[in-house]
């Protein structure tokens, strides 16, 4: 449901055939989390994009967009873009799709929710596919394991399918940030929850983290139930500690504090290590004026961005306000 929010706004069963149209009212670009197929696709192609997704870092396939149309950009670049009139699908119902993933992909994926929205022209099927916690993903009619590469769904080199089977074999962190709209009209404030996870079976504890937070004026802890300091610093706050915890199935540590914001774009930066699991990182860019993000990274993402990125991308928003 993350992803419908981040990229429709709104659950994804709360998506209807309006807002399909509304969204592909303006030219639309696949992303590394978006995939376009209209309904004159054939449901294989489907299956290779849902095995990428799964093997990198999860992602939304909306089966019945507009077709693509090749547009220049700057009189130089040409991009694909779909906009304009949807293509409804002959796919039957969400129910057979699913039967299909199953039979067709391995190991059987877990998690894969379908929105299927059905008119008299046709069907359409939104489907959210989160990242694997059992990588890597085969799709069995041609033996091939995909992974996502910004736009599209190509076949994984040895190296990155061995790395993918190394996964199975230790603790895997994860730090999911979660921001909340302001409360009883106050603005320039802010909720913030940072849940950190292990996402595989092995049980993992002595967790650290390091939350710093960039172009805000104050952060304030929320009930966190384990030691930790917040400190400012010429351009940051931050709130960092370790928990002895154990880390397993279901159990997260969750982190807990509100912010106050200048009403422009800040950047988030969660860091989280242990020693069998090494480090994972969380970046985003958040605009409270718009409550909307800018841009954002997390471990495992296919085009690598630090933290400088994030910082000259900020700065750059901020320059623009002044």
């Amino acid at each position: 449901m993350e992803l419908s929010k981040k990229i429709f706004g709104k659950d994804l069963h709360q998506i209807f055939h309006d807002d399909l149209k509304e969204y592909f009212s303006v030219p639309r670009e696949e992303t590394a989390l978006l995939e376009f197929k209209s309904g004159e696709i054939k449901i294989n192609s489907v299956f290779k994009e849902i095995c990428a997704f799964l093997n990198t870092a999860g992602g939304i396939i909306v089966v019945g967009s507009p077709k693509e149309k090749k547009v220049s950009k700057k009189g130089m670049k040409v991009n694909r873009v779909c906009q304009g009139e949807l293509v409804p699908s002959g796919f039957r119902d969400k129910k057979w799709i699913s039967s299909l993933i199953a039979a067709n992909i391995v190991p059987s994926p877990k998690g894969i929710d379908i929105q299927e929205i059905n008119t008299e022209e046709g069907n359409y099927f939104v489907i959210e596919v989160p990242q694997s916690k059992n990588p890597p993903h085969q799709f069995l009619t041609d033996g091939r394991y995909y992974i996502r590469m910004e736009q599209e769904a190509r076949p994984a080199p040895h190296g990155i399918v061995e790395a993918l089977f190394y996964k199975k074999e230790k603790a895997q962190l994860k730090a999911d940030i979660t921001i909340h709209r302001p409360e009883n009209g106050a603005e320039t404030f802010n909720r913030v929850e940072v849940d950190i996870k292990n996402t595989s079976q092995f049980p993992t504890d002595h967790v650290s983290f390091l939350i710093q937070l960039f172009n805000i004026e104050e952060l304030q802890a929320d009930g966190t139930p384990f030691e930790a300091t917040i400190s400012e610093h010429d351009n940051s706050v931050e709130m960092k500690g370790v928990s002895n915890d154990v880390l397993v199935d279901d159990r997260s540590l969750k982190i807990r504090f509100k912010i106050m914001n200048k009403l422009q774009p800040f950047f988030v930066s969660v860091l989280v290590w242990n020693k069998e699991a090494g480090m994972y990182k969380n970046y985003s860019i958040f605009d409270p004026a718009n409550f909307q993000y800018i841009d954002t990274y997390k471990t495992g993402d296919i085009k690598e961005k630090t933290s400088n990125d994030f910082l000259a991308l900020l700065k750059e928003y901020t320059d623009n306000l002044d």
